[in-house]
């Protein structure tokens, strides 16, 4: 009769440690701060830009709104195009760079000369996946598909067109501006559609919507 409640005891802290664990791997990464609307800048804003791959980056690249809230990109550099899906809400960094050209270059940015697109490992398909292994982007081989720019899923996109790209900002001039307002709770992958930004340099971020 003495060993029950050792028993009972060691059961509930197995169900406790297993949560935890639970829970961990299934973070919830939209369930931040946010604020009612928020600005992100499409490319490096400073100009002159720095060398590829740093300048095809999103400044923050990770930001948390209010449902019905928007956020307007401010593009810099050339040849942009923007792309929102929905992912789940455990969806990492790590997720969507795993699934892109992975070159030499070491675990925070690719090698941008081992995966330019005349290079054979840029031009294979490529399948974006989410935190929960859900496809996201299904990239055709180059030159079938030139741009990333892939449906279905695809909530919005801008400067997807061939040969239309949206206009990047100069020490002069301003570049275009894309706002957009989320309506429905969640986390979003926003990508660019050029394929040498997106598959070479990993030009992406998130938004947060809660």
């Amino acid at each position: 009769m003495s060993n029950v409640p050792i028993v009972v005891t060691a059961a509930l802290c197995a169900v406790v440690v297993s949560n935890m664990f639970g829970k961990a791997a299934t973070q919830n990464l939209a369930d931040k701060p946010a604020v009612q609307d928020a600005v992100v800048d499409f490319g490096h804003p400073v100009h002159p830009q720095p060398p590829a791959p740093a300048h095809h980056q999103l400044y923050p690249d990770e930001v948390t709104i209010l449902k019905g809230g928007t956020v307007t990109f401010r593009v810099h550099g050339m040849g942009h195009g923007i792309a929102i899906y929905p992912v789940s809400k455990d969806t990492t960094r790590g997720h969507i760079a795993e699934d892109l050209c992975q070159g030499s270059f070491g675990a925070e940015y690719p090698d941008p000369a081992a995966c330019n697109v005349a290079n054979a490992t840029a031009a294979l398909p490529y399948s974006v996946t989410d935190g929960h292994g859900q496809l996201v982007i299904d990239i055709a081989e180059f030159p079938t598909q030139r741009q990333v720019d892939s449906m279905p899923g695809q909530l919005f996109s801008a400067g997807g067109l061939p040969g239309v790209l949206l206009t990047g900002s100069t020490l002069t001039t301003q570049g275009s501006q894309v706002r957009y307002r989320f309506g429905q709770i969640g986390r979003y992958l926003v990508i660019c559609i050029n394929r040498v930004h997106s598959i070479n340099d990993w030009m992406f971020g998130f938004v947060n919507v809660t």
